[in-house]
């Protein structure tokens, strides 16, 4: 941070002292209410996006309090720009006086400045004049006088920096401080740090990328590699986008559950650290990326594709909260990925490996919910966040995974031994049996380690990342292979 006069810190020092005018969205907040408040929207009445065309008829103030009365953010968890947040108390401390103006709507604008409690007045969008540009530098004026100290983050803040003689630049500050001109002081800056690549992958959660090698099923069980793996690539990679894409989707709709949860209020979108503009163009390019992709496989992967992501944005904004319908849900979009694999490679479908894959991957669903609630039960929380669960349905919730988990293996049984299974085409289908002794095993370890409270609420991730059960995988592989050889 850079300073210069005038100046008004802690100790009362100051030549010439001018009133603080702060900006609310992408300046004291680490967010822009009005996208948090349409996100919302979305996700609760998304009946409303039809009505919001006309609300926009009656201009931008109008929208934004037609919005605001249907949707009602949690203000207390918005992130907050924690070092011009802290200049701010100093300045108030002091006996500055503080005013916070915002173009957003001057009930949220409220809610906020009582959160604070550091300002002196609130104004915001009063649902007929948008308060931003020259509207707001009017309205300061009106308020405060005509010689002021600005705080703001973008280059619609111009006319008001220039208006008012004195600015706090917050944000991308080099661009601006270029574009202020030699009659505006710089009383203070705080660049923003922009997000990195770690940011990035971890918004994109290109570790979950992982969960498509399901892909590769068709190619391992009955394809051959050379000339199907390429098409088994690129259906990972449309996979990989749009499961990106999804994953941003799902995590800017569940900002304010995200924010209360003891790890995902870390993620990059829940703390602020990823801007949701930013965000929002990075669904746009993932889709678009995804569909350039399409027409290098067969027409019946798009269609899979398709249902792949309808279930998804249908998982993430209803099934999710949908006792065991949720957990359903889950298990079928692991087998949607096997089909995809399938359609990639135009291989025909078999009853046997779907059967298999719906039992197998609803234990695993059922390890997720189970841990959240063993999770929520230590917590001493009486619901689990986010989910239609209580701590005490964990019991259940093993009983029913564990039953899965066992179908799973005895679908597999009878694969091998059925007299018309497709695995008497193999040329040693001995070697199969060991897979089904391998599934039994690693299923009962699986639930072991849940029981314990030592499993990763995401079994799939936790498969990716332990050694054992890659050790497993890989002589799976093996040996269906070597049934193949």
């Amino acid at each position: 941070m850079s300073s210069s006069a005038p100046s008004f810190e802690a100790d009362g020092s100051t030549d010439q002292v001018w009133p603080l005018v702060v900006d609310m969205d992408d300046t004291l907040l680490c967010t822009d209410t009005l996208l948090e408040s349409g996100l919302q929207l979305v996700r609760h009445q998304v009946w409303c996006l039809l009505l919001l065309p006309f609300w926009l008829m009656g201009g931008r103030a109008h929208l934004k309090r037609r919005i605001s009365e249907h949707v009602t953010l949690d203000i207390a968890t918005l992130p907050v720009n924690a070092p011009l947040l802290a200049w701010l108390l100093r300045q108030h401390k002091a006996g500055r006086a503080l005013h916070l103006f915002s173009a957003a709507d001057q009930s949220i604008v409220t809610a906020v400045a009582t959160r604070f409690g550091i300002f002196q007045s609130a104004h915001g969008s009063d649902g007929t004049v948008n308060l931003s540009g020259t509207r707001k530098l009017a309205a300061i004026r009106a308020i405060v006088g005509s010689r002021f100290t600005y705080a703001g983050d973008s280059r619609k803040d111009l006319p008001i920096w220039r208006g008012g003689g004195s600015a706090v630049l917050v944000g991308a500050i080099a661009p601006l401080r270029a574009e202020l001109g030699a009659d505006v002081t710089v009383e203070a800056d705080f660049a923003a740090t922009r997000p990195g690549v770690r940011t990035w992958m971890r918004a994109l959660r290109l570790h979950q990328w992982a969960k498509n090698i399901l892909l590769f099923v068709a190619v391992l069980l009955g394809g051959d590699v050379l000339t199907d793996l390429p098409a088994a690539l690129i259906g990972f990679l449309v996979f990989g986008l749009m499961a990106s894409a999804t994953y941003l989707l799902n995590d800017m709709l569940d900002l304010p559950h995200d924010r209360l949860h003891r790890s995902k209020r870390h993620r990059p979108l829940a703390s602020g650290a990823l801007p949701l503009r930013q965000a929002v163009v990075a669904v746009v390019l993932l889709g678009l990326a995804a569909t350039a992709l399409l027409p290098l496989l067969p027409l019946a992967f798009a269609w899979v594709a398709a249902l792949y992501l309808a279930v998804t944005l249908t998982y993430s904004a209803y099934i999710k909260r949908k006792l065991m319908l949720d957990v359903f849900t889950l298990a079928g979009l692991f087998a949607i990925r096997i089909v995809a694999g399938i359609a990639a490679v135009n291989h025909p479908l078999t009853p046997w490996l779907m059967a298999f894959s719906i039992f197998f991957f609803l234990s695993l669903a059922c390890v997720k919910r189970y841990s959240e609630c063993l999770v929520a039960g230590e917590q001493g929380l009486t619901t689990v966040p986010g989910r239609a669960y209580l701590p005490k349905d964990a019991p259940w919730l093993m009983a029913m995974g564990a039953a899965s988990g066992f179908s799973a293996v005895s679908t597999f049984f009878l694969f091998l031994v059925d007299t018309g299974s497709p695995i008497l085409l193999y040329p040693h289908p001995r070697w199969m049996w060991l897979i089904c002794i391998l599934l039994g095993y690693w299923i009962c370890r699986t639930w072991a380690l849940a029981a314990r409270g030592q499993m990763h609420d995401d079994p799939i991730l936790f498969a990716m990342r332990d050694r054992l059960s890659l050790i497993l995988g890989g002589v799976i592989a093996v040996l269906v292979l070597l049934a193949r050889s």
